[in-house]
């Protein structure tokens, strides 16, 4: 309403009404009305609106000359006087270019020369280059890091000391350390330069440690003097980042490089230090050696435990809210802090961490950490943490810290059946590949026989049992609901694919013991398909070759991963060429890796196998415990022996093992199955005695014949 009245008292005028310039006119649209000219010819909405000359309805606004303060006369109308009258940003200059452009671009209407307008460009960025004391340095550096990555290893070391005189001079080493191309030339040095060449470069570059841990391009440098660097260069690039703990892990890029320091670089001493950071402002730049954990801090007062524990958690919340916990060494600062926590603060800690325990599960005791947190939550929070971790169940249970946070979660969760529908069903579908990793048939083994001592170490069983206390159900009574309702999808899957079942020890040893838990249906259902497998005269395995021994134990020799790296980067590069050219010799040096691969295992018959012979074994010796619960029911044996026949039983007796198989049969079953296998081994009485294995021998004097 204001701004309409404001309108009108400005057109309210006894003069005639001159038509405002169109933006796209310019200085050439304005036009000035001849006197006593009707004003309705500048107006042309009058005449399609009525018929009356000088009468419009939508009569225009006067205007002044051009560039006419709209204030004028209003108070304050000189408060931005000359500030806009220059020309403007498009304005066209004398020389007919347009004021502002970059690099004088050419105005509308002139011929554009595009060659020459880039070609000012270069010259102009090129210009600037020059202008910084250290382009001469760094086009030499790159002229020889070229003929460096080209040449040969005996050459290398000649083309790096080069390079490093060139960058020593002026001490340029420190100038170019940061910046893309150049940080590539420095990372090439300390890879390939001799130990006591790389040494000198390296101690020039600690005092630039913590910039270069934070620079986007920098921070390879820092990898490469931690990959290939004595232990002395490495223990220094500890010590220098004292008094930046704190910072560098709240950073995205230096967090990765503190938690390898901390990790694997470290002595105990140095771990000590850096932890210390956390604690407050006090241990930044001095440290005590008799403060070995947070506890240690307030020991001697007690009145400083509030303000440290107060240090701790601003520090770590800092990181929680940046989701860098990732890290070994702030997994260790939370442990700590949760365990000298007060109760009161503990809820605020647990739904500040409950959406990061995924990062948190890469470590012992990051682990350690989310069980208390779960443990410690309260509904709300644990059903917020089983959602969170729901889509990374197969990785945490594979893993080997995190399978123990998913074990301790089933073990206190009351729930049975929110533990099936949110845990067991989403792991079920990946069930081979839990069972083909050995954490991942931990999780199994727990869901299937909990705190067994023929799976699970006595001390294991003990620190996942004390997160019984943070549950209402009886323990025992929860292990077998959740038993109850898996069951049947594991003796599905057994049933479906029975060889895999039984394809290497490990596996067979876990379905040694689901076959025992299950009730007599499900049994019977997993018991023939298993045993359909084992009659079959072509059942094989492959295993690891005997007498094969590997050695785990490495050795830190910087010279032969350098060697080694150089190797395998040849053997990519000429990898990517056969796949180009598809030649006849890349192709039989492709057979000749696959036979080296194949040498390493050998296949072998099924009921030959050794630790295949103690699965079976341990499956028929749980038939006696099965018979005492239930005489008539059947068992493995005796659905073994209806599947067998003369022709498999023929090919039995020549081998040893298959003999102590009958012989465990014979011994662990009724008097009707017994009598059953010796009605099939009758007829090959003689067969029997021509061997002379010490399984023959003692199945010959079992059957009496």
């Amino acid at each position: 309403m204001i701004k309409t009245k404001k309108r009108a008292s400005e057109n309210d005028t006894d003069g005639p009404i001159k038509k405002k310039p169109s933006k796209f006119e310019g200085d050439k649209g304005i036009k000035k009305s001849v006197k006593g000219e009707d004003s309705t010819k500048a107006d042309k909405f009058s005449k399609k609106s009525t018929g009356n000359v000088g009468k419009s309805k939508f009569p225009p606004k006067p205007f002044g000359k051009p560039g006419a303060n709209k204030f004028a006369g209003k108070p304050g109308a000189n408060k931005f006087a000359g500030k806009f009258n220059g020309p403007g940003k498009f304005d066209k200059n004398a020389t007919g270019k347009k004021q502002g452009a970059k690099g004088g671009a050419p105005a509308d209407g002139e011929k554009t020369d595009w060659r020459k307008f880039k070609q000012e460009k270069k010259e102009l960025k090129l210009k600037r280059k020059q202008a910084k004391d250290s382009y001469e340095v760094s086009v030499e550096a790159k002229q020889i890091y070229e003929k460096l990555k080209c040449r040969r290893t005996e050459k290398r070391s000649e083309l790096v000391e080069k390079l490093y005189n060139i960058l020593n001079r002026g001490d340029m080493i420190k100038k170019l350390i940061m910046a893309h191309d150049t940080a590539r030339i420095i990372q090439c040095m300390l890879k390939h330069a001799s130990p006591s060449l790389r040494d000198q470069l390296s101690e020039k570059l600690l005092p630039l440690v913590v910039e270069m841990c934070v620079s986007k391009y920098s921070h390879f440098c820092v990898l490469r003097m931690f990959k290939y660097g004595s232990p002395t260069i490495k223990s220094k690039i500890v010590d220098c980042f004292m008094g930046n703990v704190v910072r560098l892990a709240g950073h995205n890029i230096s967090n990765k490089i503190l938690d390898h320091a901390y990790h694997t670089v470290a002595n105990p001493k140095q771990r000590i230090y850096l932890r210390q950071e956390f604690y407050g402002e006090l241990y930044r730049n001095s440290k005590d050696e008799n403060v070995k954990t947070l506890a240690d801090t307030y020991k001697d007062s007690l009145n400083m435990k509030m303000s440290i524990l107060s240090a701790v958690k601003s520090n770590i919340d800092h990181l929680a809210n940046k989701q860098l916990v990732d890290n070994s060494l702030v997994h260790a600062v939370i442990l700590e802090y949760l365990s000298e926590c007060e109760e009161d603060k503990m809820e605020e800690t647990v739904s500040a961490f409950a959406p990061l325990i995924p990062l948190m599960l890469t470590t012992k005791e990051g682990t350690q950490a989310a069980i208390t947190c779960f443990y410690k939550s309260t509904p709300k929070n644990r059903r917020a943490i089983i959602k969170t971790i729901k889509d990374h169940l197969i990785k945490i249970s594979t893993h080997e810290h995190g399978h123990i946070f998913l074990i301790a979660l089933v073990n206190s969760l009351d729930d049975t059946k929110a533990t099936k529908k949110a845990i067991y069903d989403n792991l079920h579908p990946e069930l081979k590949t839990l069972m083909e990793n050995q954490w991942g048939r931990r999780v199994i083994e727990w869901f299937v026989v909990p705190a067994d001592t023929n799976c699970f170490h006595p001390s294991f069983i003990t620190t996942i049992n004390d997160g019984l206390q943070y549950g209402k159900k009886d323990k025992d009574a929860r292990r077998k609901e959740i038993f109850e309702q898996i069951e049947e999808p594991l003796s599905t899957a057994i049933s479906e694919d029975p060889k895999f079942w039984l394809s290497n020890r490990h596996i067979g040893l876990v379905t040694v013991e689901i076959l025992k838990k299950l009730t007599q249906e499900y049994f019977e259902r997993a018991a023939t398909a298993l045993a359909d497998i084992i009659v079959d005269a072509t059942w094989t395995v492959t295993v690891e070759e005997e007498g094969k021994v590997k050695n785990t134990k490495s050795v830190h020799d910087v010279e032969k991963i350098i060697a080694d790296a150089t190797k395998l980067k040849k053997q990519k590069r000429l990898a990517a060429a056969a796949e180009v050219n598809k030649t006849q010799a890349d192709s039989s040096d492709e057979e000749a890796e696959e036979n080296k691969e194949s040498a390493d295992v050998v296949t072998v018959r099924g009921i030959e196998e050794s630790g295949l012979h103690i699965v079976l074994k341990k499956i028929i010796k749980n038939d006696k415990e099965r018979l005492t619960q239930n005489e008539g029911a059947a068992t493995f044996g005796s659905i073994l022996v209806q599947k067998l026949n003369a022709e498999t039983l023929q090919d039995w007796l020549k081998v040893n093992r298959a003999c102590f198989i009958l012989l465990n049969i014979f011994e662990q079953n009724t008097e009707a199955v017994k009598s059953a296998l010796k009605e099939l081994l009758k007829p090959l009485c003689e067969v029997l005695k021509k061997e002379k294995g010490a399984g023959q021998k003692l199945l010959l004097n079992k059957m009496e014949f």
